[in-house]
């Protein structure tokens, strides 16, 4: 088969399998029982960090408030509420993200400050 057309074959499967199989159910998350759990923290951390690097700012992870857990298959999504402060004025804010593992892969979602 032609390199050229292998190529565009698995971007299409690998475009697919993001807008269809990556996307969470709303009505299916799993309340997190202990946000104070090493692995969630690690996430909620991921989550700021990884946001500011994306938009080049200095946020510093604090904690996670809460969250929400869904399972599919061996795919996770994290629904955090953490709290990041802000490195030039210090000031704290909410934000909720939703995160998605995958065995050693992470990704991050979305990551919206909130009111």
């Amino acid at each position: 088969m032609n390199k050229s057309i292998f190529f565009v074959l698995f971007s299409l499967i690998l475009l697919s399998v993001h807008v269809f199989g990556l996307t969470p159910l709303e009505d299916q998350w799993i309340p997190i029982k202990d946000v104070k759990d090493p692995y969630v923290i690690e996430i909620g951390k991921f989550a700021v960090s990884e946001y500011a690097r994306l938009n080049n700012l200095q946020l510093k992870f604090v904690m996670v408030v809460s969250g929400d857990i869904q399972i599919a298959s061996n795919l996770k999504y994290y629904k955090l509420i953490v709290t990041a402060n802000s490195v030039g004025n210090g000031a704290s804010k909410n934000y909720e993200t939703i995160v998605w593992k995958l065995k050693s892969i992470t990704e991050l979602m979305d990551f919206e400050p909130l009111s």
